[in-house]
């Protein structure tokens, strides 16, 4: 790489490391920002200037670097949201994170924060050459708690690592359904787990967070401490506030598990809902079972899932009823692992562009046909080439109340039956991205209004799924909003993550 540095930029460089290890040493307090601003007429001058604070081989990438580059900037889940960012930085821990901070707030520069990068929206862990990539894939340790109750994750993990640390341990965390999904994004999105009707969320059960606030300052924040607004702003405020460095997440006990998949025919698919619906009504009254779907053209596949050893669990009646099908796992008892290895190969994209939008209602098997045949009806205007998936995902009335323990959440989740959707749309023609997004805010608009329509529209909008135009925090109610605001203003008085970061679901936008 070739160096640009002044003789400057190279001074404030040493400056900023010195103010970052005064913090250091006193956490508890948010420290103001530095004085003067650093002489940097260019984000190319940034980068060098974080290359020669960070240590490592590959810290710090540019376009100019080729293949090693391009192998970071593949990380992307959907080839859409591959952008030239200035440089790739890739902090090894929470001091080099503040180091990255402290040199962008000060050299006013744009960025970009990428965790696994699944996300498909252009711009939202991607960013093009006016900014920098702050990857945080080197912040991959996984620290289980000397008597066994939580472990320290770093958002760079991807679950199938974490998974990996904790099945061999009888233990479990509430995360990712699929493993090649990154830690950060979902579990700062909200997070469905296989778990969620027992436990809640993937963010009701964090027991603290670390976090890289706009100036450099590294705090820890939890339900019980001095941070404890801030705990409870992460629980919906996204990245708002800070950088995380490290989730701290509870453990639950976990061994074999039931496990079975079945494949139906796509003329099943109104009988189908129909099971769903009877499921919702009385199975996942067993907090102990779960399910995941999805309607392909070919038809649903659907996965039975409960966290015991166990044979022909009777939550599963309603589906049990729905002959006839095709087996694709026979009903068997096995770990979270055999669970991973049948779902994760979908999340393998290469050149593949995706995108989706999201919307929730109340239980319904009738309002969930009428909804998928919208689907259809414009799918049906799909250019050549592009495919789509279906994914209602069920959710017990027990997450929102699981959702108001340990600090509560912000989502303004209602205690009821109800479906979040997780519908996606892939292609490979980047000429076809503009029709893609009308036809997809299409059937968003027209699946809202017949979900209104009936009276069984709900609010929320689940953020891990959500669409680059969707309205997601003020989805969440005026209070919860009017919350994150008044942390926001608190911990990022410079408006650090609404001035200088690229995009997101930010306050900035409200």
């Amino acid at each position: 790489m070739i160096l640009r540095t002044s003789t400057v930029a190279l001074a404030f460089v040493a400056t900023a490391q010195s103010a970052v290890q005064a913090r250091m040493g006193m956490r508890h307090t948010p420290s103001p920002m530095l004085h003067a601003k650093a002489k940097c007429a260019d984000t190319a001058c940034a980068c060098d200037m974080i290359s020669q604070a960070l240590t490592g081989v590959n810290s710090t990438l540019e376009p100019s670097d080729g293949a090693y580059y391009e192998d970071f900037e593949d990380i992307n889940y959907s080839a859409a949201c591959r952008l030239p960012a200035a440089c790739i930085v890739n902090p090894k821990d929470a001091q080099e994170v503040s180091q990255v901070m402290t040199i962008l707030s000060e050299t006013g520069t744009k960025f970009s924060v990428r965790s696994g990068g699944h996300n498909y929206i252009p711009g939202f862990a991607s960013i093009d050459e006016s900014g920098v990539l702050i990857s945080l894939s080197q912040l991959n340790s996984t620290e289980l708690s000397q008597d066994k109750s939580s472990i320290k994750v770093g958002p760079g993990n991807r679950w199938e690592a974490v998974y990996a640390t904790l099945v061999p341990q009888g233990l479990m965390v509430v995360g990712g359904r699929v493993g090649p999904v990154g830690v950060g994004g979902l579990m700062l999105g909200g997070g469905m787990s296989y778990f969620s009707s027992e436990y809640g969320l993937a963010m009701d059960n964090v027991k603290s967070y670390e976090v890289v606030l706009g100036n450099g300052t590294i705090v820890t924040a939890s339900a019980d401490n001095e941070y404890s607004d801030l705990y409870k702003g992460l629980r919906g405020g996204a990245t708002n506030f800070g950088i995380v460095t490290n989730y701290e997440l509870y453990t639950h006990t976990m061994g074999n598990m039931y496990m079975e998949a079945r494949v139906f025919s796509p003329n099943q698919t109104s009988d189908f809902f129909q099971a769903i619906a009877e499921y919702q009504k009385k199975g996942q009254l067993d907090t102990k079972s779960s399910i995941s779907a999805q309607i392909l053209e070919t038809g649903p596949t659907l996965l039975l899932l409960y966290s015991e050893p166990t044979q022909h669990p009777e939550a599963f009646e309603a589906f049990y009823a729905l002959e006839p099908y095709t087996s694709l796992m026979t009903a068997t008892n096995g770990s979270l692992m055999d669970v991973l290895a049948l779902a994760g190969s979908r999340f393998v994209t290469g050149d593949i562009r995706v995108y989706g939008e999201t919307f929730s209602h109340k239980a319904d098997g009738d309002l969930m046909n009428d909804l998928y045949n919208i689907f259809i009806e414009e799918t049906a205007n799909l250019p050549a080439g592009a495919n789509w998936t279906w994914v209602p995902n069920p959710v017990a009335p027990n997450v929102a109340t699981i959702g108001q323990q340990y600090g509560g959440n912000l989502l303004g989740l209602e205690e009821a039956a109800q479906e979040w959707y997780e519908w996606f749309i892939t292609w490979e023609d980047s000429t076809q991205d503009t029709t893609i997004h009308e036809i997809s805010s299409r059937i968003t608009e027209r699946c809202t209004q017949a979900a209104e329509a009936k009276d069984l529209l709900l609010p929320y909008l689940f953020m891990n799924t959500a669409g680059k135009d969707q309205k997601v925090l003020q989805s969440f109610g005026t209070e919860n909003v009017d919350y994150i605001k008044t942390v926001a203003a608190k911990y990022d008085p410079e408006q650090v993550f609404q001035k200088l970061q690229n995009s997101g679901f930010l306050i900035r936008d409200l």
